[in-house]
């Protein structure tokens, strides 16, 4: 089970159904796109687990952005989390 933090007036955990994860692409500070991942590619989740790579190839997304070949950008993972399970 994946913990995801709420925000209501105060912080709170609560336990979520897993889904799985997602990676943001980031180029100069701006989003470029995302996919979706069952198993994480990396330990740290989250800005601490941000990867710098250059792409070998032309990636291309579904919102029609791409990162050219050669082009330098970062990639940022999260937790995909689905419906509430309990509350602690």
């Amino acid at each position: 089970m994946l913990y995801c933090g709420i925000l209501t007036k105060t912080i709170t955990m609560s336990q979520f159904e897993k889904l799985g994860y997602f990676i943001d692409y980031i180029i100069d500070d701006k989003y470029i796109g995302s996919i979706t991942m069952e198993k994480p590619d990396r330990e740290t989740i989250g800005y601490y687990g941000k990867i710098t790579e250059v792409a070998i190839e032309d990636i291309i997304f579904s919102n029609k952005k791409r990162i050219k070949k050669g082009q330098t950008f970062y990639t940022i993972m999260y937790p995909l989390c689905g419906k509430l399970i309990k509350k602690q």
